[in-house]
């Protein structure tokens, strides 16, 4: 029936006739969101299909956005992109699909471009996301100068802790290694993001207090175990003086002192199993399954690599020591997300 009413509404609206039975813009598109929490991405982009070529002004740029992110195609995203642009050029859904497409370039490397659409756009004077990709892209090509304005624009919200993370990236890259380890402690003690408590452990290496760093990442391994940091950590402790994490299945060897529990090796994977939702020639098609598991599960990643000569784009998620940890896993994600899985071996 939905079907059948979106059909009927396509041929009144190009025909001119009025229906009583015909949605509004508006619905057509609350409709549509309603099918996107729902994941019914199919019945989503009929909706907004229709409601782009039944509307007009805000509400076909409002649904022509909406199609875009569902489109699996990097092309035929960045296609309907290129429409609003064009037909509305000084409007904020202009600026909306600048930074649209210059985060599709941040995605596929090509930094100098995601900078330059964003700078040319202005879409940072009105949106805190388009001055985190502006300031990521200019990290990225290692113009630190040009970074700081942009994270510096973001002061509260959801992104603020980003910028604030990336600004340490920025003093890390200007050689400032003391404002930048400021920076990594304080986001350390709040304990959200791996990559600034491993940073900060790095610091304290750096300093010479390794049994500082060592506790730090343990903490990693402790607390963000599913995390490419956990892994890192661990192969850090392996080289801290005096410190070793024993291989899988064997025990520490007896200190000559005692170590409190905090201190005693803890033990991460650098080998074993992990899962894997999707392979793509088109990283486009990665990035988009990606950025759709990380919604819930914020430790989705990339695997590329090259077999035969072509390249190859694996959407991942955590390490385990063994098959069943990695299936409980993988059936929780599924379950969530209701997306197929395999379990892969790592070398």
């Amino acid at each position: 029936m939905k079907t059948r009413i979106l059909f009927l509404t396509v041929i009144l609206a190009a025909t001119g006739i009025v229906s009583p039975f015909a949605q509004t813009g508006r619905d057509l598109i609350e409709d549509a969101r309603i099918d996107m929490r729902a994941w019914r991405y199919a019945d989503a982009e009929s909706t907004l299909t229709v409601a782009v070529n039944s509307t007009q002004g805000d509400l076909r740029y409002e649904s022509m956005i909406l199609l875009a992110g569902l489109k699996p195609s990097v092309a035929d995203a960045s296609r309907i992109y290129r429409r609003v642009i064009n037909e509305s050029p000084d409007s904020e859904w202009s600026k909306r699909a600048q930074l649209e497409l210059s985060k599709i370039q941040y995605a596929l490397g090509n930094y100098e471009e995601s900078l330059r659409m964003l700078e040319d756009s202005r879409a940072c004077d009105v949106s805190d996301e388009a001055c985190l990709f502006q300031g990521l892209s200019a990290i990225m090509l290692e113009r630190y100068p040009a970074a700081r304005r942009p994270l510096g624009s973001i002061r509260r919200g959801r992104l603020s802790t980003w910028a604030y993370l990336s600004l340490a990236e920025v003093e890390t890259g200007m050689d400032r290694m003391d404002k930048a380890c400021t920076r990594y402690e304080s986001l350390a003690g709040a304990m959200i993001i791996p990559t600034a408590l491993y940073r900060y452990a790095e610091c304290l290496e750096n300093r010479g207090d390794v049994r500082g760093a060592g506790k730090e990442y343990r903490r990693i391994i402790s607390n963000f175990r599913d995390t490419p940091e956990a892994v890192l950590a661990a192969e850090k402790l392996n080289r801290l003086p005096g410190r070793e994490v024993p291989p899988a299945g064997r025990q520490a060897a007896p200190a000559d002192t005692a170590t409190t529990e905090e201190e005693a090796p803890q033990e991460v994977l650098t080998s074993g199993f992990t899962v894997q939702f999707g392979s793509f020639r088109d990283r486009g098609n990665a990035i988009k399954l990606s950025a759709r598991i990380k919604r819930v599960f914020p430790g989705a990643r990339i695997d590329s690599e090259l077999i035969n000569y072509r390249e190859y784009h694996r959407v991942r998620y955590g390490y385990y020591k063994t098959r069943a940890e990695a299936q409980a896993k993988a059936e929780e994600i599924s379950r969530e997300m209701n997306e197929d899985f395999s379990i892969m071996t790592l070398p």
